[in-house]
C-alpha cells in the first residue's frame, strides 16, 4: 500500500484532515449540513430496482397493491439512508484510529463535514439507527402482508448491508469488490425480487433479466462513490475497487459497467419477452456515458470520481423512470 504515490501530500490540513482544494460552498446551517450528509438522490438511486421490481410484477400480473408497494419503497429508502448515514460514521471512527495517518476527501462531503466538526457524529448516527429501524419494521409488515419470502430478502439485504461496515465482519474493508458487490446485492438483486414477489406472490428470472441494466448502475454508484474517496480509504487500510486496482483502471472498469448496461439492455429486450418499449431505457445513455469525457485516465481526482457516482445516480434514478413507463405503455396497449 506504501508504494502508491501520495497525490495531495501538498493539500492543506485542518483538524488533522487532508483536504482537496475546492469551490464547491459548503452549506452554512446545521439543517443544511444535515442534509448535504444524507444525500436523499443517493438513496433515491439505490430504491430504484425496488420500484422497477414492483411495476415489472404489475405488468406481468396485471394486479397492483399501493399498500405493499409503499411499505417496500418505504423500507428500501429508509435502509439506504440510514447505511449512508452508518457507514460514513463507522468510517469516520476507522480513520481516527491509533496510528492511522490524516485522511482525506473533499470537504463538502459528509465525511469531511463529520470530520471538520461541522456536523456531530450524534447528529448522524440517531437518524441512521432510526432509519433502520424504521426500514426493518416496514419490512416486517411487508412479510405480514406478502408473504414470509419477504423476511428472507430484507433479512439478507440488512445483513448484508450491516455487516459491510459494522465490526467485526466488515467485508467492505477486505478487498477485491466484496464491498461493492455486497451493496450492489443489497440494494440491487434482492429489492428487485422482493419488489416482484408482493406484487404476484411468485419468483421468475424475467424480471432479473429486465432490471439488470438498472441493477449495474447502483452498482457503479457505489463504485464510483469509493473511486471519490479512493485516497482517504487508502490512507485508512479500507481496501475497496480503487484502491485494489487503482484509480486510473477502476475507470475503466466503470465505463465498461457503463457501457455494458445499456448493451445488456438492448440485448435483453430483443432476445426476451420484454416490450419493445423497453428500449427507451436507453435514452440515459448519453447522461451516462458523457460524464467520462471530462476525466483523464492519467489523473483521476476526488471531484471525478463522486461527479461520475452523482451522473450514475441521475441515469439510475431516470432509467427506472423509463423502464417503468415503458412498462406502463405496454400494458396499456
Amino acid at each position: 500500500m506504501n508504494s502508491i504515490t501520495d497525490p495531495i501530500a501538498q493539500a492543506p490540513v485542518t483538524d488533522g484532515l487532508v483536504v482537496h482544494q475546492t469551490h464547491a460552498a459548503r452549506p452554512r446551517s446545521v439543517v443544511g449540513v444535515f442534509a448535504r450528509a444524507l444525500r436523499v438522490d443517493l438513496a433515491l438511486a439505490l430504491t430504484a430496482p425496488a420500484i422497477y421490481g414492483a411495476v415489472f410484477g404489475w405488468w406481468q400480473s396485471g394486479q397492483f397493491s399501493w399498500l405493499t408497494f409503499a411499505f417496500l419503497v418505504v423500507g428500501v429508502m429508509t435502509s439506504a439512508l440510514g447505511y449512508q448515514a452508518l457507514s460514513t460514521v463507522y468510517d469516520l471512527r476507522r480513520s481516527q484510529a491509533t496510528g492511522l495517518p490524516p485522511t482525506a476527501d473533499l470537504p463538502d462531503t459528509s465525511f469531511a463535514l463529520l470530520a471538520s466538526g461541522m456536523l456531530p457524529p450524534a447528529l448522524l448516527i440517531s437518524p441512521g439507527w432510526l432509519f433502520l429501524t424504521i426500514g426493518a419494521m416496514s419490512i416486517l409488515w411487508l412479510a405480514l402482508l406478502a408473504g414470509w419470502p419477504i423476511l428472507f430478502f430484507g433479512g439478507l439485504s440488512f445483513l448484508l448491508m450491516l455487516a459491510s461496515f459494522l465490526p467485526p465482519v466488515r467485508y467492505a474493508d477486505r478487498g477485491w469488490g466484496l464491498g461493492e458487490l455486497g451493496i450492489g446485492i443489497s440494494f440491487g438483486v434482492l429489492p428487485l425480487f422482493a419488489g416482484y414477489y408482493v406484487q404476484t406472490q411468485s419468483l421468475s428470472w424475467l424480471p432479473l433479466a429486465g432490471g439488470l441494466p438498472l441493477m449495474l448502475l447502483v452498482f457503479l454508484v457505489v463504485v464510483n462513490g469509493n473511486l471519490g474517496a479512493w485516497h482517504r480509504d487508502w490512507r485508512m487500510g479500507k481496501r475497496t475497487l480503487p484502491v485494489v486496482l487503482g484509480p486510473a483502471r477502476t475507470l475503466d472498469l466503470s465505463v465498461a459497467l457503463t457501457l455494458g448496461a445499456y448493451v445488456i439492455m438492448l440485448l435483453t429486450t430483443i432476445l426476451s419477452r420484454l416490450p419493445l418499449w423497453n428500449l427507451a431505457g436507453m435514452a440515459t445513455l448519453p447522461l451516462a456515458m458523457g460524464a467520462f469525457s471530462d476525466v483523464r485516465r492519467s489523473d483521476v481526482t476526488a471531484e471525478d470520481g463522486y461527479s461520475l457516482r452523482d451522473t450514475a445516480a441521475k441515469a439510475a434514478i431516470w432509467t427506472c423512470v423509463l423502464l417503468c413507463a415503458a412498462l406502463l405503455i405496454s400494458r396499456a396497449g
